[in-house]
């Protein structure tokens, strides 16, 4: 369904290297107008973070070489890749997230997390509400099923989450922020947003929603 193009860079300053970029966007194999229309769509995701990096990043990994150099540190290249992982490939579905991570003069790596579920027959993403019944305020049970699981982490004292976590959790909910696995459905969250940086991107599992049961292998 999808293949990989890839793309490198490497910008300079004053003959150093500063900033290493690497892309990895996922294409549709096929070429109708469906394909077509999610082509561009991550054509534009890649070139979104292309403009970034170009912009924002570069001269803030020149003005750090700059600051190296004053204080006769030593400097690493900073870098900035975008890949991504499909999740699930499945009737008439296609499920998968773009990471794009930098790193900074060897600091703790940021990835930002974006995702789409496609249904392959329009060339369209589905919204997470599609794949519940049509009724009102169904978002409650899922962040109250977030909140479970995100206490039941921060009192098992292995997570790095704030303990505020609860609150938190109903705060940054975002309904674009999923993608669906052979295991259910994947809930995320941004860096920071729940818990220090060392957590990573926290994600969280739900069972199917009863439309998407088909979905789930058969057990034998």
């Amino acid at each position: 369904m999808w293949k990989s193009q890839h793309w490198t860079q490497t910008l300079e300053h004053e003959g150093e290297p500063v900033l290493s970029l690497s892309q990895a966007l996922p294409l549709p194999v096929e070429e109708r107008r469906p394909d077509r229309r999610m082509e561009r769509y991550y054509r534009h995701l890649g070139e979104l973070w292309k403009n970034r990096w170009a912009a924002v990043l570069y001269p803030r990994a020149c003005a750090a070489l700059q600051e190296a150099r004053a204080g006769s540190r030593p400097f690493l290249p900073w870098e900035a890749e975008l890949v991504y992982h499909v999740t699930l490939e499945r009737d008439g579905l296609s499920s998968l997230y773009v990471d794009v991570t930098e790193r900074q003069n060897g600091t703790r790596p940021l990835t930002v997390r974006t995702a789409e579920t496609w249904e392959l027959r329009s060339g369209t993403p589905k919204t997470l509400s599609e794949f519940f019944p049509p009724r009102l305020f169904w978002k409650k049970p899922i962040i109250e099923a977030l909140q479970h699981q995100a206490l039941d982490r921060l009192q098992g004292g292995e997570s790095l989450l704030f303990e505020d976590v609860e609150t938190r959790v109903a705060s940054y909910f975002s309904a674009k922020r999923f993608y669906l696995t052979e295991e259910g459905l994947s809930l995320f969250y941004p860096m920071w947003s729940l818990g220090s940086p060392a957590e990573g991107i926290p994600v969280f599992l739900l069972p199917l929603p009863t439309s998407l049961q088909k979905l789930s292998p058969e057990k034998s």
